[in-house]
């Protein structure tokens, strides 16, 4: 004790003799380096933005300058592993990607532009799903945002001008009352978007009398979006929290398409027709979201459920002028889906680690009807009702420096189908399924290793099993099938982390996997069938993606490099013989931030897909460069000016698709450079009750 008390003297006698100048720089925007200058002696500490879990990678927000780039879709970009690219958003090489903000499911994509990035904490990105998500899923992200505190009333306002081939817009208005523990909110949005491109599209058929079909297209589209939200949020003082929100979509849509086509055969002479087509629809949403969240003793609760309702009316005109005449061609086209879906998830502290359990419970319906009255394509009335139960139980728990995870989830699916209201038994499907998953995650030296095994399987999406032919142009038909089976797949993931290196590798063995195959329709070598099948050979995928975030360099440039391939093994019958559709597929991404003086930011992504194939389709390459400048005026205005894809490079997308005796090349044209300008203002933001000056808020959160 004496030695101690010796030592504490000592130290601070230094101190107070020392001509001590200690000036603290908390860099706002990187948290991941401070420093403290002590006379020509600089002490700095850094720690790497993205850490591991005994889940997956966590990548911090708050306090870095990814809280300044302005939506959660502009952060997800820069976070390693996650792919963002003309509105979707998916980990890499793991297909489908649920996304959760505060353990809430994101069903509306819109959510993710509409949430601004000062608000979040943190994101984890999880490559190994556990027992608790939907089998279906390939990977998770969770966005955590803060806890908003104040009272009073705020609003948030957002308007976007944009420029591709014609001028567009987005105005978007957040407003939210605080008082106690009560937070009620609102969201408005209107967005008017038009474009205009063209596609060509070649279709070979091949035996014994070989024939071509090439197809022009040009297409001028408009759409428009009404969106509106209202909720509440109410937390207790004894750690209780429950909500509910509701919102409604309406979105309409025309498009004009003139297109042209010339089809050659090897006994017969050239044959064009041309046509006019003229689509409307109008695409309507409404969602109620409700949560619970709370402790009870030992235990925690999340219980969740959502009621959600669509419609879609479709109406297509069309007018084909050939060598045999003149026809006209209207189509009807009905949908309407509704689900009902509940989840409680329970959690408690258990031997080294803690203990999860849960059920779940979703009930579906989708119902469509298609009329054309030339009788060109088959009317057709089709229903599919689902009702999917599932109960899982997953074990986290920690021996040393090792975390290990271990679950298991049952699910039950009864899916039924019709047609004009009578069941098809042959067609409807009984799922019994029982899938583990396992995960460790341990640290070696310096570096740290997550090892994850998963066995999935993935059921046909609603529209893959409609047996409604689609008409996409005078020789392009497409379909579902209501005969599809699931695919299952092992899945084996290796995740490593050594300082500001990310490594991402995975590989999977998928049986049953459904692709997009090409036939002739009724017989018709002329016309082109695109039509869901379950293929008869296994795929071998592997996918490996390294990103390197150093944070700031000399405080003013923040990279972020990333650059993964996807290769796979899958073989396919083709013209008579076996190919090998293996040719690997290179990814790379390239983002910098330029923190300039005066609340300035320059940024500059690049990103670059190579040739490759996926499944049966053979894709071509392509690349683009994003540009922006922002500049933040004080605690109300911001300002953004964008450019995307300035060279306009990506405008093309080109794949062709193999079959048997079919195969199919679509080229499409449109232009991706959009010109944008974003003006933001906050208005009376409510001040927090809380009188308190709490040392480095973020720091604390950090730690």
């Amino acid at each position: 004790m004496k030695d101690s008390l010796l030592y504490l003297s000592l130290v601070f006698s230094m101190v107070v003799a020392l001509p001590l100048e200690c000036v603290s720089q908390n860099h706002e925007g990187d948290a991941a380096n401070d420093t403290i200058s002590l006379k020509e002696v600089v002490v700095k500490a850094s720690r790497p933005i993205s850490e591991m879990d005994g889940e997956g990678m966590v990548t911090t927000v708050a306090g870095t300058v990814l809280q300044s780039l302005g939506s959660a879709r502009d952060v997800l970009g820069y976070i390693p592993g996650v792919i963002t690219s003309n509105g979707s958003v998916e980990v890499f090489g793991k297909g489908a990607t649920l996304i959760y903000i505060n353990g809430r499911k994101v069903l509306n994509a819109g959510d993710i532009d509409r949430l601004r990035s000062e608000r979040i904490k943190s994101i984890k990105v999880i490559t190994n799903p556990g027992a608790r998500y939907d089998s279906s899923v390939g990977a998770i992200i969770r966005i955590s945002t803060f806890r908003e505190y104040g009272e009073g009333f705020a609003l948030d306002t957002k308007t976007t001008l944009g420029y591709r081939d014609y001028l567009q817009g987005k105005e978007t208005l957040w407003m939210n009352y605080r008082t106690g523990g009560l937070d009620v909110f609102g969201t408005l949005e209107y967005s008017n978007n038009r474009q205009k491109g063209h596609s060509r599209n070649e279709q070979n058929t091949w035996g014994q009398n070989p024939s071509g079909t090439y197809l022009s297209m040009k297409a001028k589209s408009r759409s428009q979006l009404y969106y509106g939200q209202a909720g509440f949020n109410y937390i207790t003082a004894d750690n209780h929290s429950f909500g509910m929100y509701y919102t409604m979509a309406h979105k309409p849509t025309k498009s004009d398409v003139d297109s042209r086509s010339s089809i050659f055969t090897a006994n017969n002479p050239e044959t064009s027709t041309s046509m006019s087509q003229h689509k409307s629809v109008r695409y309507n949403e409404h969602l109620v979201d409700g949560y619970y969240s709370g402790t009870w003793g030992d235990w925690s609760a999340d219980i969740t459920f959502d009621l959600l309702w669509k419609n879609n009316h479709e109406d297509q005109y069309g007018r084909e002028i050939s060598d045999r005449g003149e026809q006209l061609i209207d189509i009807y086209d009905r949908y309407t889906g509704r689900l009902l879906a509940g989840e409680i998830n329970l959690g408690r502290k258990f031997w080294k680690g803690s203990v999860n359990l849960g059920v779940s419970y979703s009930n579906s319906r989708r119902a469509e009807e298609i009329f054309n009255p030339q009788q060109i394509i088959e009317d057709n009335d089709d229903h599919v009702a689902e009702d999917n139960a599932g109960v899982y139980a997953e074990l986290n728990q920690t021996f040393g420096r090792l975390m290990m995870r271990a679950g298991l989830r049952y699910e039950h699916i009864d899916s039924r189908y019709y047609a004009y209201g009578v069941k098809r038994d042959d067609q409807s499907r009984k799922y019994d399924e029982v899938l583990p998953s396992l995960s460790f995650t341990f640290p070696v030296r310096r570096t740290m290793f997550q090892l994850g095994y998963t066995r999935s399987y993935n059921r046909p999406l609603y529209e893959q099993l409609s047996s409604t032919i689609s008409y996409v142009n005078q020789n392009l038909y497409e379909s579902g099938n209501p005969h599809l089976r699931s695919s299952y797949s092992e899945n084996v993931s290796l995740n490593f982390r050594w300082n500001w290196l990310m490594v991402m590798a995975g590989y999977n063995y998928i049986s049953d996997i459904i692709i997009t195959e090409a036939s002739a329709y009724e017989g018709n070598a002329d016309i082109t069938l695109l039509k869901k099948e379950n293929s008869s050979r296994p795929l071998h995928r592997v996918q490996v993606m390294a990103s390197v975030m150093p944070g700031f360099i000399k405080d003013v440039y923040y990279p972020v490099v990333s650059a993964g391939v996807v290769a796979q093994s899958y073989k396919m019958a083709y013209r008579g013989s076996v190919i090998n559709m293996n040719r690997p597929m290179g990814i790379v991404r390239f983002n910098n931030i330029f923190k300039l003086p005066d609340n300035y930011m320059l940024r500059c992504d690049m990103s670059w897909r190579g040739r490759g194939d996926g499944e049966n389709n053979a894709m071509s390459a392509v690349w683009q460069v994003n540009v922006s400048a922002q500049k933040v005026f004080d605690a109300h205005w911001d300002v953004k000016l964008s450019v995307n894809d300035v060279f306009n490079t990506a405008r093309k997308n080109k794949f062709k698709i193999y079959s048997e005796a079919h195969d199919v090349v679509l080229s499409k044209y449109v232009r991706s450079r959009l010109f944008e300008v974003t003006v933001g203002y906050k208005f009376n933001v409510p001040k927090s009750k809380y009188k308190g000056k709490g040392a480095a808020e973020t720091e604390k959160e950090r730690l």
